[in-house]
This record gives structure tokens, C-alpha cells and sequence, in this order.
């Protein structure tokens, strides 16, 4: 058995007590009346049990909770009831998280703006005790660098606590019912979605108010890495010629955009397995920008498939023990103060 210490980052569970609070908000009033059950073939989503025994399989110490799944789950909630699930979403996680401390920490959901939501993720920080808050790629439709959300990363920043971001549903595919076919958006718009929110981060300025922020992103990074070249071109170019393309769209910042890429941002291992990826990732970010991550429960076998084919890539990048222990708990410790 594997015995080197892991902390999973990013890894999702939906509680049950938030099944239920969320078919009973969203279903129309006589169903509500059903009682609401999960088929044992889905356990794994939701039971903490179930998940300790996974866990101990896999030699994985502490798993970082956040709330799955995202996609549409947010996008279809009436304003009115946002904030009560938002509530019951965080509540239902800290639950977990209170009975089994030393095998959970808790990282709270905010997934749109809405009236009082800084409240939500104050009470998040303060009174649930999580360590990190999970925004979504767009809220709801919003850009994560909109102005209303200036007082989340300002708090955010005086609280020293990492951002985490999950890939949405974008509002195009309500646009062209055709990306959504065969699991399109998931595959492959979720990591152009991240890539934009990382790149309004950037370029709207927010990292230069706010230095000391600093995300947590699925998925190795998304497209960043793929395309640095691209991203430093295209903004060099832009720069140079503002007259011909644009460059006076963008803000001076105090950093080449690429610094920022590389210096706020954080990302961790799920790429299901696919090894010159993650030694992209790796290249681009750096040792200590890097931290462990499944994507539990989701992916093939009950989600296991994906926790092997990860560790397995993991230790194909021939790291030495000390930055073999960086990737698997120590940068993460250091992220979560933990």
C-alpha cells in the first residue's frame, strides 16, 4: 500500500440533507410530498462512510470538500431561493466536516451574487470554520471579476484564505443546444470557462489590488499552460500596436499577465491520468504551485478509475521526496493553514 501522505484538494461531495432541501425547493408543491431517496449505485456521492473506506484504499489522509456537482445546478435556482440553498449547501458540508475533523476539511460554496452573499461567506469563514471558498467559473451568467465582487475578494485577501474555482455550464450552451451533446460542455467548455474567469482575474486588474490572492483551479490550470505563448503574444501584440488591436482595452498592470498566471494561481493533478499534460502543468506552474487532487467521486468505476490513473501520473513525473511530498500535502497544508 501506498503510505505517502495525501491530502485530496479538490474533491466534491453532495450531502444528502441538500438532495433533499434542493428537489424540495425546485419540484412543484404536490411532489414535495415524495420522498426522496438515492439509489445505493450512487452512495458514493454522498455517503461520508462509504468515502472513508475509499479513502483508506488509496492512502488518502484528508480530503478538502467541496459541493458537487456544479454544471446546471445553480443556473436553473430562482433568486428567491438561492440564498436558502447556498445555506443548507454549506451547512449540510460542515455537518461532515464536524464529524469526522480529522479526515475532512470544509471548503464553502458561493455560486452566484446575490443579495447578502457576502454575509454567506463571512458566516462560511467565521462561524463554519471552512478554510477556502468555492466560486464558480461564471456566476450565473456574471464574470468573476464583475464589480460586485470586489468585497468578496477584498475579504478574501485580509482573511488569507484561497479561492477555489469550479468549472460551470457557460451561458452559450443555452445558445446552441448542440454543445451540450455528448457530454461536450463538460469535456471541453468547462476548461475554456475556467481559462476566462483566470484570464479576467488577470487582466481586469483584480490581482494587482489584491496581491495576495490566491486561486485554487481545477483541472491542472485548464488551457493556460497549452496556450502561454498565445496568451503572451496576443497581450505583447495588443501592447504594441493599441491603435491596431485593441491594446488600449487593456489595463497596466503591474506584472507581465503571465506573472500573474504563474504567481496566484494554484492548480491540482485532475487530468484523469494523461501524463505529458500534467507535465505541462508542471513546466508552467512550477513545484510549489501544484497540489493533489481526484475529482472523487466522479469519473469511471465509482470514481475510481481516475483516483488511480491520477496517482499513477503523479508519480510518473520522477519527482524526489521532497517535492513528491509538496504536490501531495505540504503545499496544500500551506494553502489551507492546516
Amino acid at each position: 500500500m501506498d503510505k505517502q501522505e495525501k491530502i485530496d484538494i479538490f474533491c466534491h461531495i453532495t450531502p444528502l440533507k441538500f438532495i433533499h432541501e434542493y428537489v424540495k425547493s425546485m419540484v412543484v408543491h404536490f411532489l414535495r410530498l415524495i420522498e426522496i431517496n438515492v439509489s445505493n449505485n450512487f452512495i458514493y456521492f454522498s455517503d461520508p462512510e462509504y468515502r472513508l473506506k475509499y479513502m483508506k484504499k488509496y492512502s488518502i489522509d484528508i480530503e478538502v470538500l467541496t459541493l458537487g456537482p456544479t454544471g446546471d445546478t445553480w443556473n436553473v435556482v430562482p433568486n428567491n431561493i438561492l440564498p436558502k440553498l447556498v445555506k443548507v449547501a454549506n451547512d449540510s458540508i460542515a455537518e461532515i466536516v464536524n464529524k469526522y475533523s480529522d479526515k475532512f476539511v470544509g471548503i464553502g460554496i458561493v455560486p452566484g451574487i446575490y443579495e447578502g452573499f457576502m454575509d454567506e461567506v463571512k458566516r462560511s469563514i467565521k462561524d463554519l470554520g471552512f478554510k477556502g471558498i468555492m466560486i464558480l467559473s461564471n456566476l450565473i451568467g456574471k464574470p468573476v471579476d464583475a464589480d460586485e465582487m470586489n468585497s468578496f475578494y477584498q475579504f478574501m485577501s485580509s482573511e488569507n484564505l484561497p479561492i477555489f474555482i469550479h468549472p460551470t455550464n457557460p451561458p452559450y450552451g443555452n445558445s446552441y443546444p448542440w454543445a451540450r451533446e455528448y457530454r461536450l460542455i463538460q469535456m471541453l467548455g468547462w476548461p475554456y470557462d475556467t481559462s476566462l474567469a483566470m484570464a479576467r482575474l488577470v487582466f481586469s486588474g483584480i490581482l494587482d489590488k489584491y496581491p495576495n490572492l490566491k486561486f485554487i483551479i481545477h483541472h491542472a490550470g485548464a488551457m493556460i499552460p497549452f496556450f502561454s505563448k498565445r496568451i503572451e503574444g496576443f497581450y505583447d501584440e495588443a501592447i504594441a500596436y493599441p491603435e491596431v488591436y485593441g491594446g488600449e482595452t487593456f489595463k497596466r498592470l503591474n506584472r507581465h499577465p503571465l506573472e500573474y498566471f504563474r504567481n496566484n494561481f494554484y492548480v491540482d493533478t485532475v487530468l484523469n491520468g494523461n501524463i505529458s499534460a500534467l507535465k505541462a502543468s508542471y513546466d508552467f506552474y512550477g513545484i510549489d504551485h501544484m497540489v493533489f487532487a481526484t475529482d472523487f467521486p466522479y469519473g469511471p468505476e465509482k470514481g475510481e478509475r481516475w483516483t488511480k490513473d491520477i496517482l499513477d501520473s503523479v508519480y510518473e513525473l520522477k519527482l524526489d521526496e521532497d517535492n513528491l511530498e509538496k504536490i501531495f500535502h505540504k503545499n496544500a497544508r500551506k494553502l489551507l493553514g492546516i
